[in-house]
């Protein structure tokens, strides 16, 4: 059948590299309550399935890009410390993008120390 729902799905891809990412995973550490993974160029990323989480996922991501430490979380400033990106209508059962998805995974990517 041409142009079916699953022929405009793509992949995820990093906002970063534009390579593609694994997919979220539960994560090990202390609150880190959303799945979420590591591209390989160093960007971390966090699921927020619901798209009502935005705030805490991108807390979530920024904790992760610090190695789990809240302290230094806190004290960083988008754009200053870390670079942001979203990818959204992410569907984390197939692992795609596109459709009718809501899914949205935030990035995160820390800059290097000037």
């Amino acid at each position: 059948m041409l142009n079916s729902p699953q022929d405009r799905l793509k992949p995820p891809i990093c906002p970063f590299c534009r390579q593609r990412i694994d997919p979220p995973v539960e994560l090990d550490g202390l609150w880190l309550e959303f799945d979420g993974g590591v591209c390989s160029c160093g960007a971390h990323y966090a699921l927020d399935p619901t798209t009502r989480n935005g705030g805490a996922v991108l807390l979530q991501a920024v904790v992760q890009s610090c190695g789990g430490d809240w302290d230094r979380a806190i004290t960083l400033a988008p754009g200053v410390d870390y670079e942001e990106g979203i990818l959204g209508h992410y569907n984390a059962l197939n692992h795609r993008v596109g459709g009718n998805a809501f899914g949205t995974l935030y990035f995160v990517r820390l800059k290097a120390p000037a």
